[in-house]
Protein backbone atom coordinates (compact mmCIF):
# COMPACT_ATOMS: atom_id res chain seq x y z
CA UNK A 1 0.00 0.00 0.00
CA UNK A 2 1.63 3.24 -1.11
CA UNK A 3 1.48 6.18 1.27
CA UNK A 4 0.82 8.68 -1.47
CA UNK A 5 -2.45 6.96 -2.31
CA UNK A 6 -3.94 7.37 1.13
CA UNK A 7 -5.57 10.32 2.85
CA UNK A 8 -3.86 10.37 6.22
CA UNK A 9 -3.57 6.60 6.52
CA UNK A 10 -2.50 7.22 10.09
CA UNK A 11 -5.87 8.91 10.65
CA UNK A 12 -7.79 6.07 9.07
CA UNK A 13 -6.00 3.35 11.02
CA UNK A 14 -6.82 5.31 14.14
CA UNK A 15 -10.42 5.56 12.99
CA UNK A 16 -10.63 1.80 12.49
CA UNK A 17 -9.72 1.35 16.14
CA UNK A 18 -12.14 4.08 17.16
CA UNK A 19 -14.88 2.46 15.16
CA UNK A 20 -14.34 -0.98 16.69
CA UNK A 21 -14.10 -0.04 20.36
CA UNK A 22 -17.36 1.94 20.62
CA UNK A 23 -19.20 -0.68 18.61
CA UNK A 24 -18.07 -3.49 20.90
CA UNK A 25 -19.91 -1.63 23.62
CA UNK A 26 -22.76 -0.08 21.65
CA UNK A 27 -23.61 -3.22 19.72
CA UNK A 28 -23.16 -5.75 22.51
CA UNK A 29 -26.87 -6.45 22.26
CA UNK A 30 -26.81 -6.83 18.46
CA UNK A 31 -26.08 -9.88 16.41
CA UNK A 32 -22.47 -10.96 16.72
CA UNK A 33 -21.83 -11.42 13.01
CA UNK A 34 -21.72 -7.64 12.50
CA UNK A 35 -18.29 -7.44 14.15
CA UNK A 36 -17.22 -10.64 12.45
CA UNK A 37 -17.75 -9.31 8.94
CA UNK A 38 -14.45 -7.95 7.65
CA UNK A 39 -14.31 -7.34 3.90
CA UNK A 40 -11.03 -7.61 2.06
CA UNK A 41 -10.48 -3.86 2.32
CA UNK A 42 -10.51 -4.17 6.09
CA UNK A 43 -13.66 -2.20 6.86
CA UNK A 44 -16.59 -3.14 9.03
CA UNK A 45 -19.85 -3.19 7.11
CA UNK A 46 -23.00 -2.33 9.09
CA UNK A 47 -26.13 -4.22 8.07
CA UNK A 48 -28.99 -3.27 10.40
CA UNK A 49 -30.73 -0.15 11.66
CA UNK A 50 -29.07 -0.53 15.06
CA UNK A 51 -25.66 -0.91 13.41
CA UNK A 52 -26.09 2.29 11.41
CA UNK A 53 -27.47 4.24 14.36
CA UNK A 54 -24.61 3.07 16.59
CA UNK A 55 -22.17 4.63 14.12
CA UNK A 56 -24.08 7.86 13.50
CA UNK A 57 -25.02 8.41 17.17
CA UNK A 58 -21.41 8.26 18.34
CA UNK A 59 -21.08 11.74 19.82
CA UNK A 60 -17.39 11.21 20.48
CA UNK A 61 -17.00 11.58 16.72
CA UNK A 62 -20.07 13.32 15.36
CA UNK A 63 -21.65 16.59 16.53
CA UNK A 64 -18.23 18.21 17.02
CA UNK A 65 -16.99 21.29 15.18
CA UNK A 66 -13.68 23.17 14.99
CA UNK A 67 -12.55 25.66 17.64
CA UNK A 68 -9.14 27.05 16.70
CA UNK A 69 -10.95 29.48 14.43
CA UNK A 70 -13.02 30.70 17.39
CA UNK A 71 -9.84 31.25 19.42
CA UNK A 72 -8.45 33.40 16.59
CA UNK A 73 -11.61 35.35 15.83
CA UNK A 74 -11.22 38.29 18.23
CA UNK A 75 -14.45 38.14 20.23
CA UNK A 76 -12.70 36.57 23.22
CA UNK A 77 -9.23 37.46 24.45
CA UNK A 78 -6.85 35.96 27.00
CA UNK A 79 -4.30 37.48 29.35
CA UNK A 80 -0.57 36.72 29.32
CA UNK A 81 -0.89 34.31 32.25
CA UNK A 82 -3.90 32.65 30.67
CA UNK A 83 -2.11 32.24 27.34
CA UNK A 84 0.92 30.65 29.03
CA UNK A 85 -1.35 28.20 30.84
CA UNK A 86 -3.14 26.95 27.71
CA UNK A 87 -2.73 23.21 27.47
CA UNK A 88 -1.87 22.82 23.80
CA UNK A 89 0.54 24.70 21.52
CA UNK A 90 -2.08 24.93 18.76
CA UNK A 91 -4.28 27.05 21.05
CA UNK A 92 -1.41 29.42 21.75
CA UNK A 93 -0.34 29.56 18.12
CA UNK A 94 -3.86 30.10 16.75
CA UNK A 95 -4.34 33.01 19.14
CA UNK A 96 -1.22 34.81 17.88
CA UNK A 97 -1.78 33.89 14.21
CA UNK A 98 1.48 31.93 14.02
CA UNK A 99 2.71 30.40 10.76
CA UNK A 100 3.40 27.08 12.49
CA UNK A 101 0.07 26.49 14.21
CA UNK A 102 0.50 22.85 15.19
CA UNK A 103 4.12 22.60 16.45
CA UNK A 104 4.45 19.06 15.12
CA UNK A 105 1.37 17.72 16.90
CA UNK A 106 0.22 14.36 15.53
CA UNK A 107 -3.54 14.82 16.02
CA UNK A 108 -5.23 18.08 15.08
CA UNK A 109 -8.90 18.22 16.05
CA UNK A 110 -9.80 20.60 13.25
CA UNK A 111 -8.54 18.18 10.60
CA UNK A 112 -8.79 14.71 12.09
CA UNK A 113 -12.23 14.87 13.67
CA UNK A 114 -14.09 16.06 10.54
CA UNK A 115 -12.38 13.39 8.45
CA UNK A 116 -13.35 10.79 11.05
CA UNK A 117 -16.91 12.03 10.62
CA UNK A 118 -16.57 11.73 6.84
CA UNK A 119 -15.22 8.20 7.21
CA UNK A 120 -18.07 7.07 9.47
CA UNK A 121 -20.64 8.66 7.17
CA UNK A 122 -19.09 6.90 4.17
CA UNK A 123 -19.08 3.55 5.98
CA UNK A 124 -22.82 4.00 6.51
CA UNK A 125 -23.48 5.09 2.93
CA UNK A 126 -21.42 2.22 1.54
CA UNK A 127 -23.24 -0.17 3.85
CA UNK A 128 -26.63 1.09 2.71
CA UNK A 129 -25.59 0.61 -0.92
CA UNK A 130 -24.83 -3.05 -0.22
CA UNK A 131 -28.15 -3.78 1.47
CA UNK A 132 -30.63 -5.91 -0.40
CA UNK A 133 -33.21 -6.26 2.38
CA UNK A 134 -33.57 -5.37 6.00
CA UNK A 135 -34.65 -1.72 6.30
CA UNK A 136 -37.99 -0.15 5.52
CA UNK A 137 -37.98 2.92 3.33
CA UNK A 138 -38.57 5.38 6.19
CA UNK A 139 -35.60 4.16 8.22
CA UNK A 140 -33.43 3.79 5.12
CA UNK A 141 -34.14 7.39 4.16
CA UNK A 142 -33.53 8.70 7.66
CA UNK A 143 -30.19 6.94 7.98
CA UNK A 144 -29.01 7.92 4.50
CA UNK A 145 -30.12 11.50 5.06
CA UNK A 146 -28.29 11.60 8.39
CA UNK A 147 -25.06 10.29 6.88
CA UNK A 148 -25.20 12.82 4.02
CA UNK A 149 -25.95 15.66 6.43
CA UNK A 150 -23.06 14.72 8.70
CA UNK A 151 -20.66 14.43 5.77
CA UNK A 152 -21.74 17.84 4.49
CA UNK A 153 -21.35 19.37 7.95
CA UNK A 154 -17.82 17.97 8.17
CA UNK A 155 -16.86 19.20 4.68
CA UNK A 156 -18.28 22.63 5.47
CA UNK A 157 -16.28 22.93 8.69
CA UNK A 158 -13.12 21.83 6.90
CA UNK A 159 -13.46 24.31 4.03
CA UNK A 160 -13.93 27.21 6.47
CA UNK A 161 -10.45 26.60 7.85
CA UNK A 162 -8.37 24.91 5.18
CA UNK A 163 -9.41 26.71 2.00
CA UNK A 164 -9.63 30.34 1.00
CA UNK A 165 -12.95 32.13 1.57
CA UNK A 166 -15.50 31.48 -1.16
CA UNK A 167 -15.13 33.90 -4.03
CA UNK A 168 -17.23 33.25 -7.09
CA UNK A 169 -14.53 34.62 -9.38
CA UNK A 170 -11.69 32.43 -8.09
CA UNK A 171 -13.58 29.42 -6.70
CA UNK A 172 -12.95 27.41 -9.88
CA UNK A 173 -9.18 27.53 -9.28
CA UNK A 174 -8.76 28.05 -5.51
CA UNK A 175 -7.72 24.74 -3.88
CA UNK A 176 -10.49 23.09 -1.90
CA UNK A 177 -10.27 20.13 0.46
CA UNK A 178 -9.96 16.41 -0.28
CA UNK A 179 -13.49 15.12 -0.87
CA UNK A 180 -13.61 11.56 0.45
CA UNK A 181 -16.83 10.02 -0.91
CA UNK A 182 -16.03 6.35 -0.23
CA UNK A 183 -14.83 4.55 2.88
CA UNK A 184 -12.07 2.73 0.95
CA UNK A 185 -8.82 4.01 2.50
CA UNK A 186 -6.84 2.98 -0.59
CA UNK A 187 -8.42 5.62 -2.79
CA UNK A 188 -5.99 8.40 -3.65
CA UNK A 189 -6.63 11.79 -2.12
CA UNK A 190 -6.59 14.91 -4.24
CA UNK A 191 -7.56 18.47 -3.50
CA UNK A 192 -10.40 19.64 -5.68
CA UNK A 193 -11.36 23.28 -6.02
CA UNK A 194 -13.36 25.45 -3.65
CA UNK A 195 -16.18 25.34 -6.20
CA UNK A 196 -16.18 21.54 -6.22
CA UNK A 197 -16.14 21.46 -2.43
CA UNK A 198 -19.17 23.71 -2.06
CA UNK A 199 -21.00 21.87 -4.84
CA UNK A 200 -20.51 18.60 -2.96
CA UNK A 201 -21.73 20.13 0.29
CA UNK A 202 -24.83 21.49 -1.42
CA UNK A 203 -25.48 18.20 -3.23
CA UNK A 204 -25.25 16.22 0.02
CA UNK A 205 -27.53 18.63 1.88
CA UNK A 206 -30.16 18.88 -0.84
CA UNK A 207 -30.38 15.11 -0.99
CA UNK A 208 -30.41 14.87 2.81
CA UNK A 209 -33.29 17.33 3.21
CA UNK A 210 -35.45 15.20 0.90
CA UNK A 211 -34.80 12.13 3.07
CA UNK A 212 -34.78 13.41 6.64
CA UNK A 213 -37.87 13.50 8.87
CA UNK A 214 -39.46 16.80 9.86
CA UNK A 215 -38.73 16.02 13.52
CA UNK A 216 -35.92 13.99 15.03
CA UNK A 217 -36.01 11.85 18.13
CA UNK A 218 -32.86 13.46 19.52
CA UNK A 219 -31.34 16.92 19.02
CA UNK A 220 -28.10 15.22 17.95
CA UNK A 221 -29.85 13.76 14.89
CA UNK A 222 -30.56 16.06 11.95
CA UNK A 223 -34.03 16.84 10.67
CA UNK A 224 -35.31 18.54 7.53
CA UNK A 225 -35.31 21.97 9.27
CA UNK A 226 -31.69 21.28 10.30
CA UNK A 227 -30.74 20.60 6.68
CA UNK A 228 -32.50 23.82 5.64
CA UNK A 229 -30.68 25.73 8.40
CA UNK A 230 -27.30 24.40 7.31
CA UNK A 231 -28.07 25.18 3.68
CA UNK A 232 -28.90 28.76 4.71
CA UNK A 233 -25.56 28.98 6.56
CA UNK A 234 -23.62 27.55 3.62
CA UNK A 235 -25.21 29.92 1.10
CA UNK A 236 -24.57 32.87 3.41
CA UNK A 237 -20.88 31.97 3.53
CA UNK A 238 -20.95 32.00 -0.28
CA UNK A 239 -22.63 35.45 -0.28
CA UNK A 240 -25.52 33.86 -2.18
CA UNK A 241 -28.22 35.81 -0.38
CA UNK A 242 -31.07 34.67 -2.60
CA UNK A 243 -30.62 31.01 -1.73
CA UNK A 244 -29.69 31.76 1.88
CA UNK A 245 -33.06 33.49 2.27
CA UNK A 246 -34.92 30.64 0.54
CA UNK A 247 -33.60 28.03 2.95
CA UNK A 248 -33.93 30.30 5.99
CA UNK A 249 -37.59 30.70 4.98
CA UNK A 250 -37.98 26.95 4.64
CA UNK A 251 -36.42 26.29 8.04
CA UNK A 252 -38.48 28.94 9.83
CA UNK A 253 -41.66 27.68 8.18
CA UNK A 254 -41.30 24.61 10.40
CA UNK A 255 -39.27 25.70 13.41
CA UNK A 256 -39.48 29.11 15.10
CA UNK A 257 -38.91 28.45 18.81
CA UNK A 258 -36.85 31.00 20.73
CA UNK A 259 -35.67 31.10 24.32
CA UNK A 260 -37.30 33.67 26.58
CA UNK A 261 -34.28 34.94 28.49
CA UNK A 262 -36.59 36.32 31.19
CA UNK A 263 -37.23 32.73 32.31
CA UNK A 264 -33.52 31.88 32.68
CA UNK A 265 -31.44 32.16 35.84
CA UNK A 266 -28.91 34.88 35.09
CA UNK A 267 -26.94 34.05 38.26
CA UNK A 268 -26.26 30.51 37.05
CA UNK A 269 -22.95 29.73 35.43
CA UNK A 270 -24.88 27.48 33.03
CA UNK A 271 -28.10 29.41 32.38
CA UNK A 272 -29.26 27.28 29.44
CA UNK A 273 -30.58 23.71 29.73
CA UNK A 274 -28.37 20.87 28.52
CA UNK A 275 -29.47 20.09 25.00
CA UNK A 276 -29.16 16.32 24.94
CA UNK A 277 -31.14 14.25 24.47
CA UNK A 278 -34.00 16.55 23.50
CA UNK A 279 -33.88 19.85 25.40
CA UNK A 280 -33.16 23.39 24.33
CA UNK A 281 -36.13 24.86 22.50
CA UNK A 282 -34.04 27.20 20.36
CA UNK A 283 -31.64 24.45 19.26
CA UNK A 284 -32.44 22.90 15.89
CA UNK A 285 -29.40 20.61 15.73
CA UNK A 286 -26.91 19.88 18.48
CA UNK A 287 -23.16 20.15 18.02
CA UNK A 288 -20.36 21.49 20.18
CA UNK A 289 -16.97 22.94 19.44
CA UNK A 290 -14.07 20.57 19.88
CA UNK A 291 -13.08 21.70 23.37
CA UNK A 292 -9.82 23.39 24.31
CA UNK A 293 -8.54 24.75 27.59
CA UNK A 294 -9.07 28.25 26.17
CA UNK A 295 -12.81 28.03 26.76
CA UNK A 296 -12.56 27.11 30.46
CA UNK A 297 -9.57 29.31 31.29
CA UNK A 298 -10.49 31.84 33.98
CA UNK A 299 -8.35 34.41 32.16
CA UNK A 300 -10.40 34.25 28.94
CA UNK A 301 -12.65 37.30 28.66
CA UNK A 302 -15.06 38.89 26.24
CA UNK A 303 -13.70 41.83 24.26
CA UNK A 304 -14.43 44.94 26.36
CA UNK A 305 -15.84 46.99 23.46
CA UNK A 306 -18.13 44.12 22.52
CA UNK A 307 -19.39 43.80 26.09
CA UNK A 308 -20.08 47.55 26.35
CA UNK A 309 -22.22 47.39 23.20
CA UNK A 310 -24.99 45.55 25.13
CA UNK A 311 -27.60 47.88 26.62
CA UNK A 312 -28.54 47.72 30.31
CA UNK A 313 -31.84 45.90 29.80
CA UNK A 314 -30.42 43.53 27.21
CA UNK A 315 -30.44 40.25 29.13
CA UNK A 316 -27.62 38.89 27.01
CA UNK A 317 -25.29 40.98 29.21
CA UNK A 318 -26.08 38.83 32.25
CA UNK A 319 -27.00 35.57 30.55
CA UNK A 320 -23.88 35.42 28.36
CA UNK A 321 -21.31 36.87 30.76
CA UNK A 322 -20.26 36.90 34.39
CA UNK A 323 -18.12 39.52 36.14
CA UNK A 324 -14.94 38.00 37.53
CA UNK A 325 -14.80 40.73 40.14
CA UNK A 326 -12.33 42.99 38.42
CA UNK A 327 -14.59 44.49 35.80
CA UNK A 328 -13.70 41.87 33.20
CA UNK A 329 -16.26 39.37 32.02
CA UNK A 330 -16.02 35.64 31.37
CA UNK A 331 -18.30 34.05 28.78
CA UNK A 332 -20.85 31.55 30.13
CA UNK A 333 -23.72 31.78 27.63
CA UNK A 334 -23.22 28.61 25.62
CA UNK A 335 -26.38 26.95 24.35
CA UNK A 336 -24.58 23.68 25.11
CA UNK A 337 -25.69 23.93 28.74
CA UNK A 338 -22.22 23.19 30.15
CA UNK A 339 -18.65 24.38 29.62
CA UNK A 340 -18.37 23.45 25.93
CA UNK A 341 -19.01 26.13 23.33
CA UNK A 342 -22.13 25.45 21.26
CA UNK A 343 -21.42 24.71 17.61
CA UNK A 344 -24.76 23.56 16.26
CA UNK A 345 -27.73 25.19 14.54
CA UNK A 346 -30.24 27.36 16.37
CA UNK A 347 -33.27 29.40 15.43
CA UNK A 348 -31.75 32.76 16.29
CA UNK A 349 -29.00 32.27 13.69
CA UNK A 350 -31.59 31.57 11.00
CA UNK A 351 -33.56 34.71 11.85
CA UNK A 352 -30.33 36.69 11.53
CA UNK A 353 -29.58 35.08 8.16
CA UNK A 354 -33.02 36.02 6.87
CA UNK A 355 -32.71 39.53 8.27
CA UNK A 356 -29.36 40.06 6.55
CA UNK A 357 -30.65 38.77 3.23
CA UNK A 358 -33.67 41.07 3.41
CA UNK A 359 -31.50 44.07 4.26
CA UNK A 360 -29.23 43.31 1.32
CA UNK A 361 -32.31 43.20 -0.94
CA UNK A 362 -33.26 46.69 0.22
CA UNK A 363 -36.17 45.48 2.40
CA UNK A 364 -35.19 47.40 5.54
CA UNK A 365 -38.68 47.16 7.06
CA UNK A 366 -38.81 43.37 6.80
CA UNK A 367 -35.23 43.06 8.01
CA UNK A 368 -36.15 45.03 11.14
CA UNK A 369 -39.16 42.79 11.71
CA UNK A 370 -36.83 39.78 11.78
CA UNK A 371 -34.43 41.56 14.11
CA UNK A 372 -37.23 42.57 16.47
CA UNK A 373 -38.64 39.04 16.51
CA UNK A 374 -35.38 37.45 17.59
CA UNK A 375 -34.39 40.16 20.11
CA UNK A 376 -37.70 40.80 21.89
CA UNK A 377 -37.46 37.71 24.17
CA UNK A 378 -33.78 38.46 24.86
CA UNK A 379 -34.55 41.75 26.63
CA UNK A 380 -36.03 42.41 30.06
CA UNK A 381 -39.81 42.26 29.73
CA UNK A 382 -41.37 45.60 28.84
CA UNK A 383 -38.10 47.37 28.02
CA UNK A 384 -37.40 46.43 24.42
CA UNK A 385 -37.68 49.29 21.93
CA UNK A 386 -38.27 48.05 18.41
CA UNK A 387 -35.68 48.79 15.75
CA UNK A 388 -37.05 50.84 12.86
CA UNK A 389 -35.43 52.22 9.73
CA UNK A 390 -36.25 52.61 6.07
CA UNK A 391 -32.57 52.81 5.11
CA UNK A 392 -31.25 49.45 3.88
CA UNK A 393 -27.62 50.26 4.72
CA UNK A 394 -28.58 51.23 8.27
CA UNK A 395 -30.61 48.03 8.55
CA UNK A 396 -27.68 45.92 7.37
CA UNK A 397 -25.36 47.54 9.90
CA UNK A 398 -27.83 46.92 12.71
CA UNK A 399 -28.32 43.29 11.73
CA UNK A 400 -24.59 42.59 11.55
CA UNK A 401 -23.93 44.33 14.86
CA UNK A 402 -26.63 42.35 16.64
CA UNK A 403 -25.60 39.13 14.88
CA UNK A 404 -22.14 39.41 16.39
CA UNK A 405 -23.59 40.09 19.86
CA UNK A 406 -26.03 37.17 19.59
CA UNK A 407 -23.89 34.44 18.01
CA UNK A 408 -20.74 34.81 20.09
CA UNK A 409 -18.54 31.74 20.73
CA UNK A 410 -20.34 29.50 18.23
CA UNK A 411 -17.55 29.23 15.67
CA UNK A 412 -19.41 31.57 13.29
CA UNK A 413 -17.42 34.77 13.69
CA UNK A 414 -14.48 33.37 11.69
CA UNK A 415 -16.60 32.75 8.60
CA UNK A 416 -18.28 36.14 9.04
CA UNK A 417 -14.88 37.85 9.08
CA UNK A 418 -13.77 35.94 5.99
CA UNK A 419 -16.84 36.96 3.98
CA UNK A 420 -17.35 40.48 5.33
CA UNK A 421 -13.71 41.50 4.92
CA UNK A 422 -14.39 41.64 1.19
CA UNK A 423 -16.48 44.77 1.84
CA UNK A 424 -14.48 47.87 2.93
CA UNK A 425 -17.47 48.95 5.05
CA UNK A 426 -17.14 45.89 7.29
CA UNK A 427 -13.42 45.14 7.30
CA UNK A 428 -11.91 44.39 10.71
CA UNK A 429 -8.33 44.07 11.93
CA UNK A 430 -7.97 41.76 14.94
CA UNK A 431 -5.26 42.55 17.50
CA UNK A 432 -4.13 40.10 20.17
CA UNK A 433 -1.43 41.30 22.55
CA UNK A 434 0.78 38.76 24.33
CA UNK A 435 3.83 39.71 26.38
CA UNK A 436 3.62 43.26 25.08
CA UNK A 437 3.72 42.21 21.44
CA UNK A 438 0.75 42.96 19.20
CA UNK A 439 -0.25 40.22 16.77
CA UNK A 440 -2.47 41.46 13.94
CA UNK A 441 -4.84 39.66 11.61
CA UNK A 442 -5.68 42.06 8.81
CA UNK A 443 -8.37 41.68 6.11
CA UNK A 444 -7.24 39.24 3.43
CA UNK A 445 -4.42 37.89 5.63
CA UNK A 446 -3.05 34.49 4.58
CA UNK A 447 -3.72 33.29 8.14
CA UNK A 448 -7.44 33.24 7.38
CA UNK A 449 -6.56 29.91 5.75
CA UNK A 450 -5.08 27.41 8.19
CA UNK A 451 -2.18 25.21 7.04
CA UNK A 452 -2.93 21.57 6.42
CA UNK A 453 -1.17 19.47 9.12
CA UNK A 454 2.33 18.39 8.10
CA UNK A 455 1.65 14.70 8.66
CA UNK A 456 -1.19 14.91 6.14
CA UNK A 457 1.10 16.45 3.54
CA UNK A 458 3.71 13.75 4.11
CA UNK A 459 1.34 10.80 3.93
CA UNK A 460 -0.97 11.91 1.13
CA UNK A 461 1.22 14.22 -0.90
CA UNK A 462 -1.52 16.82 -1.33
CA UNK A 463 -0.26 20.41 -1.77
CA UNK A 464 0.06 22.69 1.24
CA UNK A 465 -1.79 25.99 1.50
Amino acid sequence: MKAEKILSIQNYRTILLLIILPLVWALSGCKKDFLDKKPSKGLLVPTSESDFDALLDNNQIFNIGPELNEIASGDLYITNDGWLSLQTPQEQNAYIFADDVYSGQSFINEWNIPYQQVFYANVVLDGLNQLKTGLNSIEYNRIKGTALFQRAFAFYNLVQLFSKPYNIASSLTDPGIPLRLKSDVNLKSVRGTVNQTYNQILTDLNTARSLLPMNSKFKSRPSQPAADALLARVYLSMSDYTNAEIFADSCLAHYTKLYDYNTLDSSSYSPFPQVLPDNGDEVIFYARLSGYSFEVNSNTFVDSALYKSYKTNDLRRVIFYTDNGSGMFNYKGTYEGNSYYFGGLATDEIYFIRAECLARKGRADLAMNELNTVLLPKWKTGTFVRFTTSDASVALNLVLQERRKELIARGLRWTDLRRLNNDPNFQVTIKHVINGKAHLLVPGDKHYTFPIPDYEIKTSGIPQN
